[in-house]
């Protein structure tokens, strides 16, 4: 949905029997696909994992909350869940996150709350939670779950929350909850509900790329950005004096730039649209493969982050690296590194390594994601 921006450039070196290449592909979607960042997990012959490094979050000083939020939905922040995009602080045609960062789009309203392994959709599905006191004026149920990329934006109708939940919650106070899984809205219009209580599934209806709870707040019917509060100073970053969210979110969910969101290893040449519908999380990998990739897909990058990615043999040997410093703020960037080979693969373990250092500013100042995957 949305334009899709792609840069492709092209870097071949002989090296033996085979070549070496490098693609980058720079991706600007509405929203983007959501694999896995931090995550420890095996998928047949792949094991992905990965760490972040970051200063303490000092919540000092915060004024309480003139609406206080809890936990939207039932996660493990920072494995299986993070946000993926953040409300627009751009008054104008620009875009900007609460930190001032890329980790958004023009006129987003809302945060997305992104799931690590888009086969949950159908299994170990993720519950969408209510996060604050109210009463449900208005409920859609009936749309199905599919990637707007392919069910076309004419299938809307003007519908691009899909499936999706409205709560008043007095005082002027609305959220809203969209993406849902179809069938899954457990209350109706007219429900009062609680903090905590299940509203639905975490789906992929109406206008999304990739398995994500899309949340909105308003105050009057004007979008409040629950990481900053009604104190809206459209030029400052971080967050706000008084912001939604309670502690233990605003904990949980700190600031996710640099993220690298997804990383493999595939027998292909791999793509964005791929990797956001869980193609290569189980790879089977045999020595005849005509070649072998490791790709990543990162979000938030700043100008200067530097970036590094390395991809090596069972024996330690580098097939492929690279080294580089960003030169713009991007919301994604999606890049491989791979050999093709004439003569077979060893046998054994390969290992892809990318590492993003932030030198300065909000976020990560370093993190890494490593993938092993088991050639036969």
């Amino acid at each position: 949905m949305g334009r899709l921006i792609a840069l492709y450039s092209a870097f071949v070196v002989l090296l033996g029997g085979g070549f070496v290449w490098l693609v980058a592909s720079l991706l600007e979607p509405r929203d983007g696909p959501a694999p896995t960042e931090a995550i420890a997990a095996t998928l047949s012959s792949l094991t992905v994992e990965g760490h972040s490094e970051q200063a303490p979050l000092d919540l000092s000083g915060l004024r309480p909350s003139p609406l206080p939020l809890s936990m939207p939905l039932s996660c493990d922040p920072g494995e299986d869940c993070w946000v993926l995009k953040y409300v627009d602080r751009d008054p104008g045609k620009g875009r900007r996150d609460y930190q001032c960062g890329a980790m958004t789009v023009d006129g987003h309203k809302g945060v997305d709350f992104a799931i690590s392994d888009p086969r949950r959709l159908n299994e170990n599905e993720v519950p969408v939670l209510v996060s604050a006191p109210g009463k449900v004026v208005g409920i859609r149920d009936e749309m199905p779950d599919i990637n707007i990329r392919i069910a076309g934006e004419e299938s809307l109708k003007g519908r691009d929350c899909g499936n999706g939940v409205r709560i008043d919650h007095g005082g002027g106070w609305a959220s809203q909850y969209c993406h849902l899984k179809r069938g899954s809205v457990a209350v109706r219009a007219g429900d009062t509900v609680v903090t905590g209580d299940r509203l639905g599934l975490v789906g992929l209806s109406g206008s999304t790329e990739f398995l994500h709870l899309h949340v909105q707040f308003e105050k009057d019917g004007k979008v409040v950005d629950p990481f900053v509060g009604l104190e809206n100073d459209a030029d400052s970053c971080g967050l706000g004096a008084a912001p939604l969210w309670n502690e233990t979110v605003l904990r949980k969910f700190r600031y996710s730039a640099p993220l690298i969101h997804a990383a493999g290893i595939v027998g292909e040449v791999p793509d964005g649209l791929g990797a956001a519908e869980g193609k290569y999380a189980d790879p089977d990998i045999r020595r005849d493969a005509p070649l072998l990739v490791f790709w990543a897909d990162v979000y938030g990058l700043r100008t200067g982050d530097l970036i590094s990615m390395r991809f090596s043999d069972p024996d330690g040997k580098v097939i492929a690296e690279k080294d580089w410093k960003n030169g713009k703020d991007q919301l994604r960037w999606f890049q491989y590194l791979g050999k093709k080979s004439r003569a077979g693969w060893t046998a054994g373990t390969y290992r892809g390594e990318i590492e993003v250092r932030r030198p300065g500013g909000p976020g990560k100042s370093r993190t890494v994601s490593r993938v092993d995957v088991t050639v036969r």
